[in-house]
């Protein structure tokens, strides 16, 4: 491997959002460039949404070789990007942005695919499958973008009653455009319904980061053979992650998603394959150096949910 030093010619990449100092994407696709021995780094930036606009300008003119976003900012882009990608505009989110040489800023999602590939390389094909969504946030859109494209024989959403009249429009579209149906619920009346007639559910809202908080009341509502996806990684372990451990159930969190959704980004930006193999072996040595046990447990987690590779 060639000698991996900062120079003049160094290209900056990074990750924008709020909060972002517990983000392993500056690992991973730092870990990518050097691997592929290209003259790049990966920072994360602490950015509100009342920054996003100035960030941007800021970094366009520095000449940025591409970002990613995260919460709040994967809907508040959207207005100041130059172009969408059919992803980002089905979803109406977009958690990478991808610079021309001429400066244009077109805004992709690669959420989506990073979490469908995770889905299945962890609980096999989708195909015939129920899914239940629950929220409608960045994640939400992009999964359920993409989820109209798969093989699954039925699609459920389930918000809060106060927030169904505000996404219709957005629900409608993608039925749309794409001639699946997506069945629509509330928690307060349909959770335990929606629950029972699912094979797969998924949270996507950031209910379960913070505090030790979960949707579903009861985890008795989660029935045998039902596998449980949580987009949040940090804690590895949510509050819903660990009522479906209670039940015996098989689940997974989103680091899977992070990690194939990033090596989707470093596609589109480098036009080079992400070298996964070697990343992970990289993020296995790194949790083995890693003394805190926290983040050790994080890493483990995602090294046993790729075990297929």
């Amino acid at each position: 491997m060639k000698q991996w030093e900062i120079d003049g010619k160094t290209r900056l990449y990074g990750l924008l959002g709020s909060p972002v100092s517990h983000s392993l994407s500056p690992f991973i696709h730092n870990e990518g460039f050097r691997r592929l021995s290209l003259n790049a780094r990966y920072l994360a930036f602490s950015v509100g949404e009342k920054e996003l606009e100035g960030t941007l300008s800021a970094l366009r003119k520095m000449g940025v070789g591409g970002l990613n976003l995260t919460m709040p900012l994967k809907e508040a882009v959207l207005p100041l990007c130059d172009s969408l990608s059919k992803e980002a505009r089905l979803s109406s989110s977009v958690n990478t942005l991808i610079f021309s040489e001429n400066g244009e800023m077109t805004g992709s999602s690669t959420d989506g695919i990073g979490f469908f590939r995770a889905l299945e390389d962890t609980n096999g094909s989708v195909q015939r499958k129920r899914l239940c969504l629950m929220g409608l946030g960045g994640a939400g859109k992009a999964i359920l973008s993409r989820a109209v494209y798969t093989e699954l024989s039925e699609i459920r959403l389930l918000q809060r009653a106060s927030s169904i009249e505000k996404n219709r429009a957005f629900i409608e579209k993608v039925e749309q455009e794409t001639g699946k149906s997506i069945f629509l619920g509330s928690y307060e009346e349909n959770l335990a319904e929606f629950l029972e007639e699912s094979d797969i559910l998924v949270n996507s809202t950031n209910v379960g980061m913070g505090e030790k908080l979960s949707l579903i009341p009861d985890e008795k509502l989660l029935h045998k053979g039902l596998f449980v996806a949580d987009c949040i990684y940090h804690p590895a372990e949510t509050k819903l992650l660990s009522q479906a451990k209670n039940k015996g159930l098989r689940y997974m969190n989103g680091l899977p998603m992070l990690f194939y959704q990033a090596a989707e980004s470093f596609r589109l930006w480098t036009g080079q394959a992400f070298p996964e193999e070697e990343v992970l072996e990289a993020l296995r040595a790194f949790s083995l150096r890693k003394k805190e046990r926290k983040c050790k447990s994080q890493l483990k987690y995602l090294l046993n949910l790729l075990t297929r590779y």
